[in-house]
């Protein structure tokens, strides 16, 4: 397995743990993608933690589409 590719699955397994929900991932070209659905009622979760393993990714984010939240991180592949 490639750097990027533990690092998505170490930052994965870590969210659902925190959140309780499914992470999907997907190879793209710049490196591994990993994106979740946030619930409409969530129960009480501890925010540090989840931005702390984000903060871990080359790249991460929010949006919201149609009325429901997702966090996306990317691990990049470097040369």
């Amino acid at each position: 397995m490639t750097e990027p590719a533990v690092r998505a699955w170490e930052a994965a397994s870590r969210l659902v743990e925190l959140l309780d929900v499914e992470v999907r991932m997907a190879e793209e070209g710049e490196g591994i993608r990993i994106f979740l659905e946030l619930p409409p009622h969530r129960r009480e979760t501890n925010h540090l933690e989840v931005l702390s393993v984000l903060q871990a990714a080359d790249r991460f984010g929010h949006r919201r589409r149609s009325g429901q939240e997702q966090l996306w991180a990317v691990y990049r592949s470097f040369p």
